[in-house]
């Protein structure tokens, strides 16, 4: 079976791996990696083998050492909520790829919306060769694309052996740990920094002191956007009416600071991942940064906390808004 896939995919080709989770994807691109050269695209989030967790990335792999060559700040660890950035961030990797070119995915099939996702993929992509692992028939809808010119290889998955969810869990933790060994505290300005999906650190900085006894509660910091303001505050205020007329807005959007602290940020330079960090301080003037990363001009915001001992969880993003 090597051989017939080794034969199907040329210097020039790209090759689109889908399988359930623990069907063999990797080990399988990681063969042909080696036999074919050229490049991999890792957009499995959740079980990142080729950059850290929560990105794609793209790249080589020299006797079990990964080089990478771009990556894509996802911000999450599960396809699922997360369809646009992923396709983002495959179609941002694909740009300059050197062929052949071997994409793996993630193990996300059951479902209509797993097959309206990965449909999605195969028509970003549009590869030349669609490999699919499958134990019993489960991917035969992805059959099709065989009449639209692509080569589809079907490869029956025998192996029974499969991680649990706590396994996946561990592994994980490990890349975190992994990843921030080395990682120093940093300090930025947001006058020199741009915020990316938050309301984080937009606008005039603004007096936490009076905002704290409007409020009757700790105001860690706060900005100005005419006509809104942004508080993040150690606490729910009982009532944020007196800081909302003292300001002059039309409305005040609220934010926990126990729910941004140990935040993971993709941290950019031009719009180029340069690597991730996570929030430790924040001000209405500066936020601090655990990262290996020695420079930013744009931080991206995500929903997943991560903490020193490489723990990871979904945190919702709670915003109280309040208007006239």
């Amino acid at each position: 079976m090597l051989e017939r896939i080794l034969n199907s995919i040329s210097s020039r080709s790209v090759a689109l791996f889908l399988g359930a989770t623990d069907a063999g994807k990797t080990t399988l691109i990681k063969e042909l990696h080696r036999h074919l050269g050229g490049e991999v695209i890792d957009s499995d989030v959740g079980q990142s083998w080729l950059g850290p967790p929560a990105c794609i990335s793209r790249g080589r792999v020299h006797n079990n050492h990964s080089e990478i060559f771009a990556s894509y700040f996802v911000g999450d660890i599960s396809p699922r909520g997360n369809f646009l950035p992923v396709l983002t961030g495959v179609a941002r990797c694909l740009r300059e790829a050197s062929r052949p070119l071997l994409i793996d995915t993630d193990g996300y099939i059951g479902g209509d919306a797993a097959r309206a996702y990965k449909s999605e993929l195969i028509e970003l992509v549009r590869p030349d060769v669609l490999v699919l692992l499958q134990r019993a028939g489960e991917l035969a809808y992805y059959k099709l694309y065989a009449r639209q010119g692509i080569t589809v290889i079907e490869i029956p998955v025998t192996h029974t052996r499969s991680k649990t969810r706590e396994d996946r869990i561990r592994a994980r933790e490990d890349a975190f740990r992994r990843y921030f060994q080395g990682a120093a505290l940093r300090r930025w300005r947001f006058d020199e920094l741009s915020v990316e999906r938050a309301l984080v650190g937009h606008g005039e900085p603004l007096d936490v002191t009076l905002l704290s006894n409007l409020l009757a509660c700790p105001v860690v910091a706060a900005w100005r956007v005419p006509p809104t303001a942004t508080l993040v505050v150690s606490r729910w205020p009982f009532s944020s009416i007196e800081a909302q007329r003292a300001l002059g807005v039309e409305s005040l959007t609220l934010l926990l600071w126990e729910d941004l602290k140990e935040t993971l940020v993709g941290c950019c330079v031009e719009g180029e991942l340069q690597g991730l960090g996570t929030v430790q301080e924040l001000s209405s003037e500066t936020i601090s940064i655990w990262t290996p990363v020695a420079h930013a001009t744009t931080l991206q915001w995500s929903s997943l906390k991560v903490f020193a001992d490489g723990r990871h969880l979904r945190t919702p993003r709670r915003a109280s808004s309040e208007g006239q």
